[in-house]
């Protein structure tokens, strides 16, 4: 019903601006559309409010979902030194980066968003731009992939397909983290990087911590930044590995991570989605 209304009120005032000026036109619209909008203001554990633009059901279903399901990952941010760097491969709308963004120093760019879906990265930018973390959060829409080339963001049924907010896409994969079929509803023209010739190209400010959410190209991306990752400035990965920890891809990146020099922590619960990898405090 309140999709409904909004429709109406939307298509009502298109109605009555039809005689304006194209540009007065859209000016008209664009204040009539953004007065309808629902913010939602998400109070996290450490006090700090975030405001999220642009909601549908899903988008809102999935913060829900974030804040319930992945408590290990929100003390995993909140423990991050201030002077620290957070690159956020699979950022979606935004939720990690934004929280990071807001406990990090903020002197310069202190997160590093990777999310190559057009929907989702969209309304990444306007969170980032309503949050006023402009300075400190860019987010860039490509993949990190286990080589640098274009390619299809195949996005499936499972995960919304193209919705913002949608999950379980996969860059030039069709099979999920959990080894299922995504079954596109689309494939999306998408650019990939691997993650060490991202760092030679472009110089970006070096992670110290690396969350990598992006349901099933985990193992790939790890071997695209054998030499990023073997840097000493990287301190923790946050990898998410759900289902079973003994299978054949979870063994990969176990292995993968082990060869980098990071030990798992073991984890806090069943339930949980992510396994957090440190590299040893030298001796």
């Amino acid at each position: 019903m309140k999709k409904f209304i909004t429709y109406m009120i939307l298509a009502f005032a298109r109605l009555l601006t039809r005689n304006l000026s194209p540009s007065r036109k859209n000016n008209v619209y664009s204040h009539v559309k953004s007065g309808l909008s629902t913010d939602l203001i998400v109070e996290m554990p450490s006090g700090t409010k975030i405001v999220f633009y642009d909601n549908t059901n899903l988008i809102v279903n999935f913060i829900q979902n974030l804040q319930n399901d992945e408590t290990d990952t929100i003390s995993w941010i909140e423990a991050m030194p201030k002077d620290g760097v957070l690159w956020d491969i699979g950022a979606n709308i935004g939720f990690f980066s934004l929280y990071a963004g807001s406990l990090l120093g903020r002197d310069g760019v202190r997160v590093v968003g990777f999310e190559p879906g057009a929907a989702s990265y969209a309304v990444l930018n306007r969170n980032i731009e309503g949050n006023a973390m402009g300075s400190h959060i860019v987010a860039y829409c490509v993949a990190l992939a286990g080589a640098t080339k274009v390619g299809r963001l195949n996005m499936g049924a499972i995960g919304a397909g193209v919705a913002a907010g949608g999950w379980c896409n996969g860059f030039e994969s069709e099979i999920d983290g959990l080894d299922r079929d995504i079954n596109p509803v689309f494939q999306q023209g998408s650019v990939g990087f691997s993650m060490d010739d991202f760092v030679q190209m472009f110089q970006p400010p070096l992670p110290t911590h690396i969350k990598i959410d992006v349901d099933g190209i985990e193992a790939e991306i790890l071997r695209g930044g054998k030499r990023t990752l073997s840097g000493k400035s990287v301190r923790s990965m946050s990898v998410e590995m759900e289902g079973d920890l003994n299978s054949e891809r979870s063994r990969e990146v176990f292995g993968l991570m082990d060869e980098l020099g990071f030990v798992p922590r073991p984890r806090q619960s069943p339930e949980l989605r992510n396994v957090i990898f440190e590299r040893p405090a030298a001796d």
